[in-house]
């Protein structure tokens, strides 16, 4: 009997790090059924001669909780070859959300994570309360790539707390009620649960996000919920953004892996060094690109975390012209940025790495490329005051880009087998960054490149480790009985291409896009989704949950 599909030729790189192997991959429904050899014939037939045959990338850091409603293809992710996301990161999910809380809960996805609140307004389907129901509502949307997802610690506060969550301090009974509910995910099948103790982390009323106000004993209490289940991850973006100390307790308290999002300094390595001999399972995640970031003056920026920078946060959009023009808010803003400060600062005053990216108006297109350094040379005058009248002149409207560091320094951290690869971001800072095609960037930039290690084993880093590391069933290796999620990708062309803005969200909004060269072919559970970088239409995702 013939298989449903078989690729013939290409070469096997499996996902477990081993060498790669020519021969064929069979297919019948979802399932590989032969990898490697000879197979017989199939019903249809793809020629891979020249490509890697691979496991589907699995992209372990996503914020596609909203999008995937109106989105079914998780788009662009597809494009870059992935297959499987996991969403519901650093404690920012839509689940469990009452009716009364959803607008709250948009309010707090546009500001901490970029979003666009007139998507998240008309493209929401809302068709849930708890996580469970969540999950189910994911199903019935039928996506093209596999989801799953973490249950969020701001959520939760939301969902419990209600007003009184970015207020104060959870109650014992209130945090026993919250762990009911992590509890309940889990048994549903969430991935994990989230949360975020970064100062960067504000939600759309200009206070912390509800995560933030939360006692460590209150995150340990819900982390600990993991113990009774033998899996699930923990995810904490942390405290400064340099504590370990919570990440460690975490993993101590729920005896489950913990990934965190953060630098790590001498003091802290030496902490997570002792940790890992206790037999603690601690991942930091690191990027393979560049610290690219995209702002406006309105909406979220590289600024929130400064004190001055509450006020922009509280005012309405028409006031903000005024707020920026005052002498006073400048130089409130300018000792903020240069002079003493206890909390982190995204931004250090380099104004050579702040470019014009876009401008609305025409008459001012010939500063598109210009960083704020050279326009203030140009003009005699201080780059701080120059950042805010080009703004202005442009009534708010241009788009800046901040380069915060180059991804050569990443380099030890990509080999070490300590570190998760991820921090794309996908669905998230739709306008501000674009790392959802780390992967493709990966295998072109770090691979081919620059040799960083063998293709083989850098597949294994986009595929059989998060698999494992996230608890997810016959994924992310090609074996026989496991689900057929494969790339076909051209080793010596994969690429990510040039980031484009596009106008596609609900209601039409922007978003940044990045396709990929070198992706032949993309199947999830047997079925061809993307094949020369065009979608086929084919939904064949499924929800994965832990088992």
């Amino acid at each position: 009997m013939a298989h449903d599909l078989v690729i013939r030729g290409g070469t096997i790189v499996d996902g477990t790090g081993s060498p790669g192997r020519r021969g064929d991959v069979a297919i019948d429904g979802d399932t590989l059924t032969q990898v490697g050899g000879k197979a017989g014939r199939g019903k249809r037939e793809i020629d891979a001669s020249g490509l890697a045959v691979s496991p589907g990338f699995i992209d372990p850091h996503t914020h596609y909780d909203a999008q995937v409603c109106w989105d079914r293809a998780l788009t662009p992710s597809c494009w870059n070859g992935v297959t499987s996301v996991v969403m519901g990161n650093c404690g920012f999910t839509i689940a469990p959300c009452a009716p009364s809380g959803r607008e709250r809960i948009m309010r707090m996805l546009e500001r901490v994570e970029g979003m666009s609140l007139a998507a998240l307004q008309e493209g929401i389907t809302w068709d849930w309360v708890s996580f469970p129901e969540y999950l189910d509502a994911i199903a019935r949307m039928r996506p093209s790539l596999n989801v799953g997802a973490m249950i969020g610690h701001s959520a939760l506060r939301y969902f419990v707390l209600d007003e009184a969550a970015t207020e104060r301090t959870a109650t014992t009974d209130e945090i026993a009620q919250m762990r009911a509910l992590v509890e309940q995910a889990m048994r549903a099948g969430a991935l994990g649960f989230s949360t975020s103790q970064a100062p960067t982390h504000f939600g759309g009323d200009g206070k912390p996000v509800p995560s933030r106000v939360a006692s460590d004993e209150e995150v340990l209490e819900l982390a600990g919920a993991l113990s009774g289940f033998a899996r699930g991850m923990v995810e904490i973006t942390t405290k400064h953004l340099i504590d370990v100390s919570v990440s460690i307790a975490a993993a101590r308290r729920s005896g489950r892996p913990v990934t965190f999002l953060g630098a790590i300094r001498p003091d802290g390595q030496a902490a997570v060094a002792r940790a890992r001999e206790e037999g603690l399972e601690l991942i930091p995640q690191t990027s393979c690109r560049p610290t690219l970031t995209n702002f406006r003056l309105v909406g979220m920026g590289i600024f929130d975390q400064l004190p001055s920078w509450g006020r922009v946060m509280k005012a309405a959009r028409a006031e903000l012209p005024m707020v920026f023009r005052e002498p006073a808010f400048r130089a409130a803003f300018k000792q903020d940025v240069t002079g003493e400060f206890e909390g982190y600062r995204m931004f250090k005053g380099d104004w050579d790495g702040v470019k014009i990216l876009l401008v609305e108006s025409p008459a001012l297109e010939d500063r598109i490329g210009k960083t704020v350094a050279e326009i203030a040379a140009e003009r005699g005058a201080d780059p701080y005051d120059v950042f805010f009248d080009v703004a202005l002149e442009d009534d708010l409207e241009t788009e800046f880009s901040y380069c915060l560091s180059s991804d050569l320094p990443r380099r030890p951290t990509l080999l070490d087998e300590n570190y998760l690869i991820g921090l794309s971001d996908a669905g998230a800072h739709l306008t501000l960054l674009a790392d959802h095609a780390y992967a493709t960037y990966f295998l072109g930039r770090w691979i081919r490149e620059r040799g960083l290690m063998p293709l083989e084993a850098g597949v294994r880093k986009l595929t059989q480790v998060p698999a494992l590391l996230f608890g997810i069933p016959r994924r992310g290796v090609l074996a026989e009985g496991n689900y057929a999620d494969v790339v076909l990708f051209d080793p010596t062309r994969i690429i990510d291409r040039e980031t484009e803005l596009v106008h596609d969200l609900p209601g039409g909004g922007p978003r940044l896009v990045t396709k990929a060269d070198g992706i032949e072919a993309v199947l999830v559970n047997g079925a061809v989704t993307v094949e020369r970088g065009e979608l086929t239409g084919a939904q064949a995702g499924q929800v994965l949950r832990g088992a």
